[in-house]
């Protein structure tokens, strides 16, 4: 299989730093020509699986406008420019719940759309948790910090209630790592 070649592209919708759409002109392996292939660009993200020193799984509960409901959600948020995915992440757990663990593992890279790209998620899971502060979210999101055990956020992720793809994949990353540390 070959890769697709961007033959051109332009910005056909601008709102940075938040999201930005361009429309390329794609040149096919089978020598096609697509005129309008649409690209979103959204900020990368980092988010985190924060497991606390006694092995609860620090999860918070809020509203959030994509689905439109109170689901929960793991700590994180956009990489800001110059910072590095590991920091990023470390800063939006303390940010967001007022935690700091002892060991940072990366899980992965990974686009969220297959086609439109939409934004690239660093995910990672931080071992040692504990509170070090009070949690000040500041950009319009009320929280409600919960722990629980990692036997019930498997429930959550089989009933739904971890709505949004980014934190259901980051359980199952978690999940899949803590299962090969024999956690």
């Amino acid at each position: 299989m070959q890769p697709w070649k961007i033959l051109g592209s332009e910005i056909v919708f601008d709102a940075e730093p938040f999201v930005q759409v361009s429309k390329q002109r794609i040149a096919l392996p089978d020598g096609g020509v697509i005129e309008d292939f649409y690209q979103v660009h959204l900020r990368p993200f980092s988010l985190t699986v924060p497991i606390t020193e006694d092995g609860r799984v620090l999860i918070l509960r809020a509203y959030k406008h994509g689905p439109g409901r109170v689901c929960l959600t793991f700590p994180g948020g956009f990489i800001d420019p110059g910072e590095t995915p590991r920091d990023a992440a470390a800063r939006e757990l303390l940010e967001e719940a007022g935690y700091a663990g002892t060991e940072i593992m990366p899980l992965g890279r990974f686009t969220d759309n297959g086609n439109q790209k939409g934004c690239t998620g660093h995910y990672f899971l931080v071992r040692g948790c504990r509170a070090v502060q009070p949690p000040s979210a500041g950009d319009h999101e009320e929280m409600a910090l919960e722990l629980h055990d990692p036997v019930a956020l498997d429930e959550f992720l089989r009933d739904g209630t971890l709505a949004i793809t980014h934190d259901a994949a980051a359980w199952a990353f978690a999940r899949l790592h803590m299962g090969q540390a024999g956690l």
